[in-house]
């Protein structure tokens, strides 16, 4: 029924399979279309059914009614880091060390 509360791992596990199998069937005309929702605002996820935009507080999506057991952003794709970022907080975190250790191999002396 679509008024459920959703289970968070289940979900997971079957969204994940789900992307698998779209990204082997996808066609590259299929590609260029994937952007046709919206993108979600400041504030808001996708939504887990229906992928349209709603508030991350939100306990039911207004567009396809889905119920989630908790708030919506707990079902929302996780932001990963680029792998740019991740190399400046390495190069900053080896820098800090660096300079840490400078000091004290230099009182050493």
């Amino acid at each position: 029924m679509p008024n459920e509360p959703i289970d968070l791992a289940a979900h997971r596990e079957r969204r994940a399979r789900q992307q698998k199998q779209r990204a082997r069937s996808r066609t590259p005309a299929e590609d260029a279309g994937a952007d046709s929702l919206p993108a979600p605002g400041p504030g808001e996820v996708p939504c887990a059914r229906c992928s349209a935009p709603i508030s991350r507080r939100a306990l039911r999506c207004m567009h396809c009614g889905v119920h989630f057991s908790g708030r919506a952003e707990a079902f929302a794709p996780e932001e990963k880091l680029s792998r740019r970022a991740k190399l400046v907080i390495a190069a900053v975190a080896v820098a800090m060390l660096a300079a840490a250790l400078s000091s004290e191999i230099e009182a050493f002396w």
